[in-house]
């Protein structure tokens, strides 16, 4: 700007007002471009108008849009489920034409807090039950990585939501079928998230997840981290463990590492691995596991065939294969919900709501259901909540 004498504009991860106003105000540029954070809250312009610059939705730079872009073809948000559906999800939740139910969540990971803020919104009163002294669930798991620490503004956005909305959090509250029903509710949403899935193999009990080296499991020596999964989870976990005293590798059944993920992140991982010195082996998946002596004994086979066995000896094995549904209070409430916790697909995926009245209804939400994404488990909630 100094040199050139022109209007210079600068667009590249600005994420909130206060690095936006920094450059423009320092003179270094005339004006800033916010493209991803407008796709994370459209609303930036009129909240900062309005007084309300602290519920803005700041992104979190995750790139999901980007990778989203390239792999399927549309540009959605992480966060922001609404971003690029505004004709199916509109951007702005309608108060209900009936509002006042008693809507009880349990769990509070992206699932439920999406579910309650939405449910608020709409104007219903909102009970949340969180087992845990703090909202976020596996968010605040993954975070722990340094690669994935941002992603914690998406909870912090949703916690700061449903204060605003005045939603009864119940902390530290491992809720059960005589929690719940106490409430008398008119809607039961189950948003308790799943649990490691690792018992894929024979002999994988003495292996460990990727929830456990990130919570800070005492690891050392010779690591190998399988990963059947492509995303995020086993990556992040392998660039967390590596660059230092601790020997890492990669086993995948894919045919490179992190198959299932973006071109936006996928390059990030695969430069820090390698300036990590992590080895990579693809294409096989493993077979076998046991215990030898206080070491583990992994058998690998080919994924595409020819017989081909190899074998690593290793100080410890975590395997990264997603979750299973954490839904045993959901089986529990079923008998007594008038739906019978069955969700109406048809009215789900057409924008209608789903049948109430009568008892209680009953529903489930993001890993609950099955494994899945921040942006699925957000979605999950927000369809069905939006119509309550």
């Amino acid at each position: 700007r100094r040199d050139l004498n022109r209007p210079v504009l600068h667009a590249t991860r600005i994420l909130d007002l206060a690095t936006a106003r920094y450059p423009v105000s320092e003179g270094l540029v005339d004006l800033v471009g916010m493209t991803r954070a407008h796709s994370a809250d459209p609303w930036i312009v009129d909240k900062l108008r309005n007084g309300e610059e602290k519920r803005i939705r700041h992104c979190v730079g995750a790139g999901y849009c980007i990778d989203r872009i390239y792999g399927e073809g549309e540009m959605v948000c992480i966060q922001n489920v609404s971003t690029g559906r505004e004709n199916e999800i509109p951007q702005h939740i309608e108060p209900a034409e009936n509002p006042g139910l008693c809507v009880v969540v349990v769990g509070g990971g992206p699932a439920g807090l999406e579910a309650a803020r939405v449910s608020a919104e709409r104007g219903h009163r909102v009970i949340l039950f969180e087992a845990a002294g703090a909202l976020g669930g596996q968010v605040l798991l993954a975070a722990r990585a340094e690669v994935r620490r941002d992603i914690l503004g998406i909870v912090s956005w949703l916690e700061s939501e449903i204060h605003e909305l005045a939603v009864d959090v119940r902390w530290n509250t491992l809720a059960d079928t005589e929690t719940v029903l106490t409430e008398n509710p008119d809607v039961v949403i189950i948003a308790t998230g799943g649990l490691p899935d690792t018992q894929l193999v024979p002999g994988a009990e003495v292996a460990l997840s990727s929830w456990d080296a990130l919570s800070g499991a005492a690891l050392g020596g010779r690591v190998l981290v399988y990963d059947d999964h492509g995303q995020h989870q086993g990556a992040s976990t392998v660039d967390q463990l590596s660059g230092g005293d601790i020997e890492v590798e990669l086993v995948t059944p894919d045919r490179h590492a992190c198959a299932e993920m973006g071109s936006s992140n996928f390059p990030m991982y695969m430069r820090r691995f390698q300036q990590r010195n992590v080895s990579i082996t693809t294409a096989f998946r493993l077979r076998h596991v046991e215990s030898d002596s206080d070491r583990i004994r992994a058998v690998f086979e080919n994924e595409f065939g020819g017989g081909q066995f190899i074998e690593r000896l290793v100080d410890h094995l975590i395997i990264e294969h997603g979750t299973i549904p954490n839904d045993s209070l959901y089986q529990e409430l079923r008998k007594g919900a008038i739906n019978e916790g069955v969700t109406d697909y048809e009215a789900l995926l057409s924008g209608r709501a789903q049948p109430l009245g009568g008892g209680m209804s009953l529903f489930r939400v993001g890993d609950a259901v099955a494994s899945r994404n921040i942006h699925a488990a957000l979605l999950d909630s927000r369809r069905l909540c939006q119509y309550l």
